[in-house]
């Protein structure tokens, strides 16, 4: 009994330093139906420049059983959600009104459950690309923040909003970088 004990307790002190080190965290709130923020690339490796800008991105997936009209979703940063910012052309703000694969009809853009949009902070040509062409990529090009890059180092929220429902997923350093 007592080595049951001794196990339970060693496992348990194991989790809690491995959480209490972790480098970053991230918290989700799920609000917009049917969809989810996934991974934040908000660290693009070394100096920020115009030539890496494309490590910066966020992911949404359609996580339900059916296709899901994106038309007009929003996607910002904390920044651009609290200055209430809604076009393309704001700064930290991208609003879907194409997919490159999938088709506007009727003035709606379905994408299809299983799917994944990847929206990349610097320039390039929208593609589809991935496991049986579910992902679905699309640019920024932003020029605003630190050479485009605008997803903070330190810590941010990426929000999304779509017909005045938004959701968010935040991540931070509290226990900083550690430099070896």
């Amino acid at each position: 009994m007592l080595k049951k004990i001794g196990a339970a307790v060693a496992a348990a002190s194991t989790l809690t330093i491995a959480l209490a080190t972790a480098p970053a965290s991230a918290s989700a709130a799920a609000d917009v139906p049917g969809l989810s923020i996934g991974t934040i690339g908000y660290n693009a490796r070394g100096a920020d420049t115009a030539a890496n800008r494309n490590s910066e991105y966020v992911d949404i997936a359609n996580t339900s059983t059916a296709a899901v009209d994106v038309m007009g979703l929003l996607v910002r940063d904390a920044w651009a959600k609290r200055n209430n910012k809604v076009e393309s052309t704001d700064c930290n703000t991208f609003k879907v009104e194409s997919l490159p694969g999938v088709d506007v009809v009727d003035g709606k853009l379905m994408l299809p459950a299983g799917h994944v949009i990847r929206v990349y902070s610097g320039a390039g040509t929208p593609k589809v690309f991935g496991p049986a062409g579910k992902w679905h990529a699309v640019y920024k090009d932003s020029t605003c923040g630190y050479n485009g890059h605008f997803w903070n180092n330190i810590g941010d929220t990426a929000w999304i909003t779509l017909g005045g429902v938004s959701e968010s997923k935040r991540y931070d350093f509290r226990f900083g970088y550690h430099i070896r």
